[in-house]
């Protein structure tokens, strides 16, 4: 864990039909992230990190997204958070927000049971102290904007919930909507122990798609 702390993690993911959705171009974005500087990267699924796996030993945060809802939920079930660590996560991300089926405190004791740090993405400052209470290891502001209550998604992070939590001793991984350098140090500033930038960087529709949107056309 602690390779990761004070530094930049890239979220190396694309969802099914989009043009980067395979294994291998996965393991290559997660190779540039780190030859870029990341201190370590966030992988969707066993089969993903297994291809990361054989480009580079950064540090990887591994999660399994489930459609369920509204939206995805993040690894639900200990079935799931056993296969990514098979595959070689160095830490597990968990939903901790009610809309998730999963076991909630009883899938964290699941992951340290394999041995593994638990990253516990949560959307408020309620769910993030009972994650922490419950003892996940780090806790992300991840999915602060995508609950059902939240809708419709703000544009910006939610820095407001990251000093929260760090004001209260949380150790917290900024993620969400983060896509400016401006963006990166002040989520530090607020007490981030560790920033996750995903879209931004290994989502060329999206920055495509945002930088089109300011032109005449």
């Amino acid at each position: 864990m602690g390779r990761l702390r004070g530094g930049l993690v890239v979220s190396c993911q694309a969802p099914a039909g989009h043009p980067l959705r395979d294994p291998e171009v996965i393991a290559r974005l997660a190779e540039c992230a780190v030859l870029g500087g990341a201190a370590g990267l966030r992988v969707n699924s066993a089969a993903d990190i297994t291809a990361v796996r054989r480009r580079t030993g950064a540090p990887v945060i591994g999660l399994h997204k489930v459609r369920h809802g509204h939206r995805d939920v993040i690894t639900p079930t200990a079935e799931l958070a056993t296969e990514l660590a098979a595959a070689g996560a160095d830490m597990i991300a968990v939903d901790l927000t009610p809309e998730s089926p999963g076991p909630g405190p009883a899938l964290i004791e699941h992951v340290h049971g394999l041995g593994l740090p638990v990253m516990a993405d949560v959307s408020t400052l309620e769910e993030g102290l009972a994650a922490w209470d419950a003892g996940a290891d780090v806790v992300g502001t991840t999915l602060s904007g995508y609950t059902a209550r939240q809708l419709p998604t703000p544009p910006d992070p939610d820095l407001g919930l990251v000093e929260a939590l760090a004001a209260r001793g949380v150790r917290v991984a900024a993620e969400g909507r983060y896509r400016t350098e401006e963006q990166v140090r002040r989520a530090f500033g607020a007490g981030a122990w560790a920033v996750v930038v995903g879209g931004a960087i290994t989502d060329p529709i999206a920055v495509t798609r945002r930088l089109a949107a300011a032109t005449p056309r």
